[in-house]
């Protein structure tokens, strides 16, 4: 061990400490897209919606998926009502693709848009019940690619 006594260790170990978690932080890596990022541009794209009275769910989905993979999200949704889904990712030159489908299986999408890292899109519903939000991320890298999930009604 140590030749000097313990608390004579305890002051000298600190400074070490303190100089090693110091250069750590300062040469670590650049940070990857999250899906807090994800959320934020997924909630740029709500933007718009909100300026004609659409109030934003709190709730939202989120997680990562590879390039190209689908993915499907349920909710209930109201006859009459009319909803926004708004998907987004941090992901660099990422394409979105999002569509709402109904329990038949049948588009219901009235209108999209998309984007430089998000996209949305509009549905009255025709019926109360439950639909399907199928997307798909597209990416150059084929690496896990963050996304979050969030919708707005009226």
């Amino acid at each position: 061990m140590f030749p000097f006594p313990a608390p004579l260790r305890r002051r000298t170990l600190r400074p070490v400490l303190s100089l090693v978690l110091a250069l750590a932080a300062a040469f670590a890596l650049p940070a990857r897209a999250t899906v807090d990022d994800s959320h934020s541009a997924a909630m740029e794209a709500a933007v718009p919606a909100v300026k004609l009275g659409f109030k934003i769910r709190q709730e939202y989905w989120k997680g990562t998926l590879k390039s190209g993979e689908q993915k499907a999200v349920r909710q209930q949704l109201f006859k009459g009502n009319e909803y926004w889904f708004f998907l987004g990712t941090d992901a660099e030159e990422a394409t979105l693709k999002i569509d709402v489908y109904d329990k038949k299986g049948i588009k219901v999408t009235v209108e999209t848009k998309a984007g430089e890292n998000n996209a949305a899109v509009r549905v009255v519903a025709p019926a109360t019940g439950t639909y399907t939000v199928v997307f798909t991320l597209i990416s150059k890298e084929n690496a896990e690619i963050p996304w979050a999930l969030a919708y707005g009604y009226r």
